[in-house]
C-alpha cells in the first residue's frame, strides 16, 4: 500500500528514484577505506618483518641442532670400535697403567656423548620451538596478507564510487577511472619518497619488481593490439591482446582476487594480488566467476575474453601494477616460444 501511495505521489510518467548518497559521505567513506588499507600495510610489514626476524633465528637453531648432531656422531663412531673389541672378547691390555688410560680415555669419551646428546635434544627441542613459531607468523602474515587485501579491494571500490558522484570531467574514460583508483591505494610514502614503511629488522621489502621463476605467464594467446603508452593524449596504463571473443583468459601468477566488477568501457575487470605489493589488472572480459579473496594459481583460469572498446574488437586489457605504479608488461611477460 506504502509503494502503492508513493508511485501516486510520483505522478504519471515518472518512477521513485532511488535515494542517492551524498558526495560527502562518499568522500569520508572513502577516507576511511584508505586509512584501513594504510593499518593492514603497516600490520603486513611489521609482520613480514617479524616472520624475517623468526625465520633467520630457525636457521640458526638448526644450524646449531646438526652441529650437536655430527659432534654426537663422531663420539658415538669413536666409542663403537670399543665396543665391538668388547664383544669380541679381545684380550686386555697387558699392565694396569695401559688398562687405566684406557679405562680413562673411555670414560671421558662415554662422558662427552652423554653431554653431546643432552645437548642436541636441547638444540632439537629450541629449533622445534623456533619452527613453530615461525610456522605462528607465517599464518599471522597470511592472515594479514587477506585483510589488506579486503582492505585494498574497498579503497579501490570506494575511489570509483566518489569519481562516479564527482561531476563528470570530460576526456576522462573509465581506464583513466580505474587508473586513478588504483593510484589512490599507493600508500602515501610511496607517492612522496618512493619506500614502504620498515618493519622492525628495517626490511622495507623489494623496492624493484621481481617476476616469479618463468615469468608472468600471457594472461591470452594473441598479439599486442595497443602496447603501454603511459603517458600522451590517448595515456594507457597496461596493454590490450588482440583475441576472439570468448578466448580463455589466465592469471599472470599465483595471486587472490582483491577486484572484480563492471565497468563501462572496460566491459568486466578483475584484479589479482601478489606478493610484495604486486598486482595485475585483467579487463574486457566477458565473464569470470572467481570471487573476491579466492586463490588463483599461475595460468589458472580467471574468465573470457570479451569486447575491448579501446581497439573496438575482441580482446583482454592487461595491467601490471608494482606498489600501485603500472610498469611495461610486455618487458615483463614470459617470452613465447
Amino acid at each position: 500500500m506504502a509503494l502503492f501511495c508513493l508511485l501516486a505521489l510520483a505522478g504519471p510518467g515518472q518512477a521513485v528514484k532511488p535515494p542517492t548518497v551524498p558526495a560527502k559521505a562518499v568522500s569520508a567513506a572513502q577516507d576511511a577505506a584508505k586509512a584501513r588499507l594504510a593499518e593492514a600495510r603497516a600490520k603486513v610489514a611489521a609482520q613480514s618483518a617479524e616472520a624475517a626476524r623468526l625465520g633467520r633465528e630457525l636457521a640458526a637453531l638448526e644450524a646449531a641442532r646438526d652441529a650437536e648432531a655430527r659432534r654426537l656422531a663422531a663420539l658415538t663412531a669413536a666409542l663403537w670400535p670399543l665396543r665391538a673389541e668388547s664383544l669380541a672378547g679381545a684380550a686386555q691390555a697387558e699392565d694396569w697403567a695401559e688398562a687405566d688410560r684406557r679405562f680413562v680415555w673411555t670414560r671421558s669419551l662415554i662422558e662427552a656423548a652423554g653431554a653431546s646428546r643432552l645437548a642436541f635434544e636441547a638444540a632439537a627441542a629450541k629449533a622445534k620451538a623456533g619452527r613453530l613459531a615461525r610456522d605462528d607468523a607465517a599464518l599471522r602474515l597470511l592472515a594479514g596478507r587477506k585483510e589488506a587485501d579486503v582492505a585494498f579491494a574497498a579503497a579501490v571500490a570506494g575511489r570509483l564510487r566518489e569519481l562516479e558522484t564527482a561531476a563528470h570531467q570530460p576526456g576522462r574514460g573509465d581506464e583513466a577511472a580505474l587508473a586513478e583508483a588504483l593510484d589512490a591505494a599507493a600508500a602515501p610514502d610511496d607517492a612522496l619518497a618512493g619506500v614502504a614503511p620498515a618493519g622492525e629488522d628495517g626490511a622495507a621489502g623489494p623496492m624493484v619488481f621481481t617476476p616469479p621463476p618463468g615469468g608472468l605467464a600471457w594472461p591470452s594467446q594473441g598479439r599486442v593490439a595497443l602496447p603501454f603508452a603511459p603517458s600522451g593524449r590517448d595515456a594507457r596504463q597496461g596493454l590490450v591482446l588482440a583475441v576472439p571473443e570468448g578466448s580463455p583468459v589466465v592469471a599472470a601468477a599465483d595471486g587472490r582476487v582483491v577486484f572484480t566488477g563492471t565497468l563501462r568501457g572496460l566491459g568486466r575487470v578483475l584484479i589479482l594480488a601478489h606478493d610484495d605489493r604486486c598486482h595485475t589488472v585483467y579487463a574486457c572480459l566477458s565473464e569470470t566467476s572467481l570471487a573476491v579473496g579466492e586463490a588463483v594459481p599461475r595460468q589458472g583460469l580467471i574468465g573470457r575474453s570479451g569486447y575491448c572498446n579501446q581497439t573496438r574488437a575482441p580482446g583482454v586489457y592487461f595491467e601490471l601494477r608494482f606498489r600501485e605504479k603500472a610498469l611495461n608488461p610486455a618487458e615483463w611477460l614470459a617470452v613465447r616460444r
